[in-house]
């Protein structure tokens, strides 16, 4: 694929009323492969004042498709643009062309891994600053690894900048650990459950003790995830609980919100689909399967008043809290690292497969939310991100070519994926999928 000509400065609508002291702009270059780093990095850059930002996709098995993109960039800057789609060898040109002060590894780790490594080998190297598109607990050891040429990382709680700055201590990947509110939370200050949601009957509504129930939705809301739960006995769990709610409360609708269509890609692989399962009751006429609609498109549209939100630790949890919907985190299979839940754990929000039966949903308590990813935004990120940027300029970032050789083993996989030819991609999708 040729190098695509450099589309025109992308600068952030807000950096017209930038206070900054410098003149220039913050030339950021970001690389995305799949659709929830690209929202991530799209939402991310679109916050920040004073940035002329550039966002690429790079080919790989897990590109998304048109439609997704489309979801990906909704209600941020690059809504209705074009995201150029770029291979390996076109990323030296680009940070080139670009001036680039920082280069965003917003894309999983062995894609990372080879963006740095390119980056680094810059004549006037960038900085390197990467993240996760979501809650990013538990940190890994692997994860940071494949980072290990970054300056900085961008964490999204507390509790991540605590467990990152241990991860990289055991790793000796000697980075810089940010604090930054995740870019699709947009409330001031702590969010609360919405009027319109709450129950007639509620007997108490301090948010600092474990809230009551919420009012019956009119519509209930799944948001699946491709790695958790992993057996099809706890997922097919968890639809006919939902089959169940629709059979009890026909008044009411009940969405899974899908994150792709059939054949289409994610970041993770999902062995076990939604889709097939919801398909499986049906054919065995479970009673309200065939009420359950599939649904598609951004968060946001299914994220409305009357709605509210069941899933097992999706970052969808944190987006439905954000705009004060009544949201349920299954306890059913428990709350460890290997559900990637345990954040949740005193949450005030966790709930049963029979809550859900129930329609019995609620919200966290405001003490929780005040520690975990809803606090203030101090715009402290765009200062440090000003920061690295006069430091790349000044020539004054750490060399760490000596750290690519601990990276070896990583990057002959990441070298696998940004480099194999088309028919060896499209192999690797059609047997992906077909499982």
């Amino acid at each position: 694929m040729s190098t695509p000509e450099p589309p025109p400065p992308q600068a952030s609508p807000a950096s017209a009323a930038d206070p900054s002291p410098i003149s220039d702009p913050i030339r950021i270059v970001s690389v995305s492969d799949s659709e929830s780093y690209l929202k991530w990095a799209t939402q991310l850059l679109s916050s920040l004042p004073g940035v002329e930002a550039h966002v690429y996709l790079i080919d790989s098995p897990i590109l998304p498709t048109r439609e997704q993109v489309t979801h990906a960039i909704a209600g941020s800057f690059w809504a209705g643009r074009n995201i150029p789609v770029v291979t390996r060898a076109d990323l030296a040109h680009i940070i080139t062309d670009h001036l680039a002060d920082i280069v965003l590894g917003a894309a999983t780790g062995p894609i990372v891994a080879q963006l740095f490594l390119t980056a680094h080998l810059h004549e006037y190297r960038p900085a390197l600053v990467s993240g996760l598109p979501g809650m990013g607990l538990p940190a890994s050891k692997k994860g940071m690894n494949y980072r290990r040429l970054m300056d900085a990382f961008i964490t999204h709680s507390f509790a991540e900048v605590a467990q990152y700055t241990e991860v990289s201590a055991l790793t000796q990947v000697p980075c810089e650990i940010f604090l930054a509110r995740l870019p699709m939370l947009r409330s001031a200050g702590i969010p609360q459950l919405a009027a319109t949601a709450a129950s007639s009957d509620s007997a108490t509504t301090d948010s600092t003790e474990s809230n009551t129930r919420a009012a019956l939705p009119r519509t209930l809301v799944f948001a699946p995830q491709a790695k958790v739960p992993e057996s099809l006995d706890d997922r097919e769990a968890i639809v006919r609980a939902l089959a169940d709610f629709a059979s009890r409360h026909r008044e009411s609708s009940v969405i899974v919100k899908m994150r792709s269509r059939p054949g289409e890609h994610e970041t993770h692989h999902e062995l076990h689909s939604y889709y097939d399962i919801l398909e499986s009751l049906r054919g065995q006429e479970v009673p309200g399967a065939d009420l359950i609609g599939l649904g598609y498109g951004p968060l946001d549209e299914f994220l409305v008043p009357g709605a509210a939100l069941v899933t097992v630790s999706s970052t969808a949890a944190l987006e439905a809290f954000d705009r004060g919907i009544p949201t349920l985190l299954i306890s059913d299979f428990g709350f460890d690292r290997n559900l990637l839940n345990e954040a949740f754990t005193d949450s005030g929000a966790t709930g049963t497969l029979a809550e859900v039966a129930a329609g019995s949903i609620g919200f966290p308590t405001s003490a929780w939310l005040a520690q975990n990813y809803f606090h203030s935004d101090d715009g402290r990120l765009r200062d440090h991100l000003e920061l690295l940027a006069t430091r790349a300029r000044a020539g004054q970032l750490p060399n760490r070519r000596s750290a690519v050789w601990k990276q070896k083993r990583l990057l002959i996989r990441a070298e696998l994926r940004t480099m194999a030819p088309a028919p060896v991609v499209r192999a690797y999708r059609k047997l992906r999928y077909a499982r």
